[in-house]
């Protein structure tokens, strides 16, 4: 059983126990304050039943759902949320009845004896909940928090409502009931908010976004950064991001990608899936290079290319060409690897050749090496004149 799954089953059996005995005193005192705490704690036990089910399926995954089933704990958070805002409204409903009153044949003593019990108990799980909620980043055991706070808020009312009544003051139980029912409602809307938000598949908060821009852009290869989307569902968070490298080698774009997936997931807590599209710098503009033999026609293998036409455009978007004779490949061997280098060096991305071998290892080099090859003119001889041969 997971960590969450073991607060939600904890918040279940002590929230059943109180209810129980809430609702045992409040009818063995005849108390309307006590019965109704009882019935809330009721609610809570429903409540926080629903979230852990939900907790113990978001985490299953399937080919449907390849991510699992993590917005299910938001739409029991949603749930909770609302069963909340209800209780809320119960208690301010009660706070401003005016047939509102406490009666009691129990000596006020021996109910405000448990009540103090039943609030002390409450709050100590609540601080211990609330520092586990901080840490899982759960929505479920947020909102499961949020019903502790509201219990522990109506255990408060009816002590102090006890109390005021011991001491014969009328008015500021009503008080008291009022204050903390709107802001155990804010709360609630809060909840129920981001919940929607989550469900609706808002993005998160800035906070996390301008983070995980730091640390993409922060990486020497990066170039741009063109869109980061991150999300959120149940207490993991998902990400969608587009970015250019500098790099042209795809194995080696490969394995900066890796570096910053691994990156974001060891800085960012609970990010857990990272879809990263990459694309080359498109900066520099097209540089195309034909590949020819001594002949004037496209060369057939690396070693046959005595002349290189080179086409490519200026800034304002003229076409531009030249050729160069290849004198690296007569310096013996190697040039091969010499005349990829220069191609490189050139920043060439694409150069028409004709491989005897069109899925052989040289095109596999060339893609590797972010070239495209181009064979459309294959099996033609070129016309010495068009490209100034």
């Amino acid at each position: 059983m997971i960590e969450k799954e073991k607060w939600l089953l904890r918040s279940v059996i002590l929230n059943a126990i109180l209810a129980l005995s809430k609702l045992t005193i409040g009818f063995i005192s005849q108390n309307s304050l006590v019965l109704a705490d009882g019935i809330h704690s009721v609610s809570d036990v429903v409540s926080s039943t629903f979230i852990l089910i939900s907790i113990k399926i978001s985490g299953k995954k399937s080919e449907r759902f390849p991510y699992g089933l993590h917005k299910v704990e938001d739409l029991a958070s949603l749930i909770g949320g609302l069963i909340i805002l209800y209780a809320a409204f119960y208690i301010l409903k009660g706070a401003l009845a005016k047939n509102h009153h406490l009666t009691s044949s129990f000596k006020t003593a021996y109910l405000i004896i448990f009540l103090t019990a039943v609030l002390l108990s409450q709050l100590t799980f609540a601080v211990l909940e609330y520092k586990a909620s901080k840490k899982l980043n759960s929505p479920g055991v947020k909102t499961d928090l949020l019903d502790w706070l509201l219990d522990a808020g109506s255990t408060t009312i009816a002590l102090f409502g006890i109390l005021m009544h011991r001491l014969g003051i009328p008015y500021a139980q009503r008080a008291a009931m009022v204050i903390i029912s709107i802001i155990i409602a804010k709360e609630a809307l809060g909840n129920i908010k981001n919940s929607l938000f989550t469900l609706l598949d808002a993005s998160i908060d800035k906070e996390i976004i301008n983070k995980a821009k730091s640390i993409i852009l922060s990486h020497p290869a990066v170039d741009n950064l063109k869109s980061i989307y991150i999300r959120r569902a149940g207490s993991i968070y998902i990400a969608d991001i587009t970015l250019q490298i500098k790099e042209r080698n795809i194995l080696v774009a490969h394995d900066t990608i890796d570096e910053i997936e691994k990156k974001l997931k060891e800085e960012i807590p609970g990010l857990e899936a990272i879809t990263l599209h990459y694309e080359p710098t498109t900066d520099k503009p097209p540089k195309k290079a034909i590949l020819l033999d001594k002949n004037g026609e496209i060369a057939r293998k690396m070693r046959d290319v005595a002349k290189i036409k080179v086409i490519t455009k200026t800034t304002d978007g003229k076409d531009i060409s030249y050729t160069i004779d290849n004198r690296l490949h007569e310096k013996g061997k190697g040039h091969s690897l010499r005349l990829l280098t220069w191609l490189v060096k050139e920043d060439i991305n694409k150069v028409v050749f004709d491989p005897i071998n069109p899925q052989g290892e040289g095109v596999k080099l060339f893609e590797m090496l972010g070239i495209t090859v181009e064979n459309k003119l294959s099996n033609k001889t070129i016309d010495k004149n068009k490209f100034n041969v």
